[in-house]
């Protein structure tokens, strides 16, 4: 055992010149914590002292029959901590060594935990080592520890016994377990700062992760898998990787063949509403230390909105290729237009066969406005914008289309929640989507039928939605996914061009159109706008 003599005469000297002691006095713990301040002592090292007890009483049992009592400071020689041996505790209790108490030199005399928190080191003090002479019968033992990186001493664990039983090993022992003990602290303090960064990892990314052992049993499944499949943990785990449709192919792949599969599309099913999400898929195989396979990690990301963008930007390249073809067509034959109708109608006032030029005049105006379309495709929508009351604007269509409807037997029924709304719109282009789209839906029930037009506002959002609901034929899906591409209609005399202009439309309102249909079951146009002038965003 290394040699404390000069750290012993030091303290000794200090006791007897600096402090007034004499050897014959009983010393007494003076300095205390208040309930409050141990309170908060023992919360703070919390973890340490579980850890020092679960060691230290192994110890105790190593030294099976040798009277043992373990305590514990802080970095200030607090008591946080006192068991072991009864004998030995009901002696120091009689010295005010109890928990909350602090050991200081000038209180105690010389004692092994203000000499290890001093020097840094391990220190073991034997009978008249101590200052007062009524400790000559114990032995005591002190090691500090530390476990930031800092290597800030942060306590001492001390070993007391009776001198008897006193031996030049219970210093190592005592520093070996103290070395064990600060290497559980900080693996403990390590294993938690990578649980803190798995679960910020894990339950705040915006990706789904699912987690597999070696037999597809899910083993960690976050709130991210939550949101994109639509089952929760609860009922994916019991079912393992195999309950997962679209994903379970590419693990079980990674566990039979460890082979990784990186930035795959895959189809995934959203289990709340049946809908599909196209998702980015990454799976890993997992393996420990001895290269084995341990399990799978899977990585997905819901690309469905990117989609979406994409067909919208192909959607928009084809509307502009459209639009140039289609404006420098109008420019060609526009004007010659104009002056064979105003030939035919000069025509008309000296001819007696009126029936056939009057065809050839509903003929050339029907290719005048095929023109006029055209060249409203060809350019950007271009709004005057006033403060409008949509409600009214609304009541004034329903009312224009009334009689057109009431010849096909479609009732017309308009719903608002508001009584007057002020929106900031070019009132015309508006009723130009409103007519286009009570005429498809008038024209969708050729027996007639319930036309329902309702306005709803949604504060929250700042936006009003117009929903135009009939009980017509319906469309597939495809069809609907088609609609506002150029030319593509479902009427046999349509010419495929009044949807795109009312995408448009909507579109430089800042707001959106959604539309749901389902064969035989009629369809639901949803006009989104803004309340205010500011950009929607498609759900």
């Amino acid at each position: 055992m290394k040699d404390f003599t000069q750290y012993i005469q030091e303290s000794k000297a200090a006791c007897e010149s600096i402090y007034g002691m004499s050897p014959e006095e009983i010393p007494f713990l003076k300095v205390g914590l208040t309930k409050e301040q141990l309170q908060q002592k023992q919360n703070k090292y919390g973890k340490v002292l579980t850890i020092v007890k679960e060691f230290m009483k192994k110890l105790i049992e190593y030294l099976d029959g040798v009277p043992t009592l373990i305590v514990t400071t802080d970095s200030e020689g607090y008591v946080l901590e006192i068991f072991g041996d009864t004998g030995i505790k009901q002696m120091v209790d009689s010295l005010g060594i109890t928990i909350g108490a602090r050991f200081d030199e000038k209180d105690v005399g010389t004692n092994s935990v203000s000499l290890a928190l001093k020097h840094g080191e391990p220190i073991g003090l034997i009978g008249d080592d101590h200052y007062h002479d009524c400790l000559a019968g114990v032995a005591c033992y002190s090691a500090p520890f530390s476990y930031s990186d800092s290597n800030q001493l942060a306590g001492t664990v001390s070993i007391m016994t009776l001198v008897d039983f006193a031996n030049q090993f219970h210093l190592g022992l005592l520093s070996s377990a103290v070395d064990t003990i600060e290497g559980e602290i900080r693996l403990q303090e390590q294993n938690h700062k990578l649980y803190l960064l798995n679960q910020v990892l894990i339950n705040s990314a915006p990706l789904g992760i699912i987690m597999t052992d070696d037999s597809g049993g899910i083993l960690e499944y976050n709130p991210g898998a939550e949101e994109i499949l639509g089952i929760p943990k609860k009922e994916a785990i019991p079912k393992g990787i195999g309950g997962i449709k679209g994903l379970s192919e590419y693990v079980v792949r990674a566990l039979q063949r460890q082979e990784k599969i990186e930035n795959t599309e895959t189809t995934l099913i959203d289990h709340k509403n049946g809908h599909e999400r196209i998702c980015l898929v990454d799976v890993l195989p997992l393996y420990d230390s001895f290269h084995r396979l341990t399990g799978a990690f899977a990585q997905f990301r819901d690309m469905t909105n990117y989609h979406e963008l994409q067909k919208q930007v192909i959607q928009s390249e084809k509307l502009s290729a459209v639009g140039k073809l289609g404006a420098g067509f109008a420019h060609e034959i526009r004007n010659p237009l104009s002056s064979i109708i105003g030939l035919v109608q000069l025509l008309k006032e000296n001819n007696e066969h009126n029936k056939y030029l009057q065809i050839i005049t509903d003929e050339l105006e029907r290719m005048k406005t095929l023109v006029n379309q055209f060249v409203l495709l060809g350019k950007p929508t271009k709004l005057q914008k006033t403060n409008s009351d949509i409600v009214q604007l609304i009541r004034n269509t329903v009312e224009l289309m009334n009689s057109n409807a009431r010849l096909n037997k479609v009732q017309m029924e308009f719903v608002s929640e508001e009584t007057e709304l002020f929106v900031p719109i070019d009132e015309s282009q508006v009723k130009q989507v409103l007519i286009n789209f009570i005429k498809n839906a008038v024209e969708a029930m050729p027996d007639g039928g319930l036309l329902l037009i309702q306005l709803q506002v949604n504060k929250k959002e700042k936006e009003f939605r117009i929903t135009i609901q009939d009980e017509g034929e319906g469309m597939t899906q495809a069809e609907v996914e088609r609609l506002g591409t150029p030319f593509f209609t479902t009427k046999e005399s349509g010419l495929g061009m009044g949807i795109p202009i009312c995408f448009d439309i909507a579109k430089a309102h800042n707001g959106f159109i959604n539309v749901e249909s389902a064969k035989g079951r009629g369809t639901s146009i949803h006009l989104v706008f803004p309340l205010q002038n500011g950009m929607r965003r498609k759900n």
